[in-house]
């Protein structure tokens, strides 16, 4: 607090104290050493003053634009984020799609193999009676062979 009210009373007493030349010269007096100095001194506070507002100006200037490069940067990503999530639905939904097919095409797969295996039973069936139904008929044709071969 006292590193504030410091500058201000001095710029105050070199305010009354320039007051008080300025007077002094309209008046026609000689300035003493100390009075051309403390003149000299006002001056350099000005400039002083004058340099600082300039800089504190262009550090406004400055933040203002970082602020609004932020935003253009925060507007950015907000977006780049809502594409992601986007995409991210899109393949999740292709991804989900594409499983749901091939679960269909996995049941009607397994439904075909089914079916192939029962016919496969079917036709083993079949052959299995037609080999007794083959072996039976060849017994009866040795049978009648030996018959005929006995009656000469």
């Amino acid at each position: 607090m006292s590193s504030i009210v410091v500058p201000s009373i001095v710029s105050a007493v070199l305010e009354e104290a320039i007051k008080r030349i300025g007077k002094k010269v309209a008046a026609g007096k000689k300035l003493s050493d100390s009075e051309v100095m403390l003149l000299v001194l006002d001056q350099m506070n000005r400039r002083i003053e004058s340099r600082f507002e300039a800089v504190e100006a262009r550090f406004e200037t400055i933040e203002s634009r970082f602020k609004a490069m932020e935003a253009r940067f925060e507007a950015r990503f907000k977006s780049l984020e809502n594409s992601i999530a986007s995409l991210k639905d899109y393949v999740d939904g292709r991804l989900n799609e594409m499983s749901r097919r091939i679960d269909d095409l996995n049941k009607t797969l397994n439904a075909r193999i089914d079916d192939l295996s029962a016919n496969i039973r079917v036709l083993s069936g079949r052959i299995d009676g037609l080999t007794k139904e083959v072996s039976s008929i060849k017994s009866d044709v040795i049978a009648l062979m030996r018959e005929k071969l006995e009656e000469k």
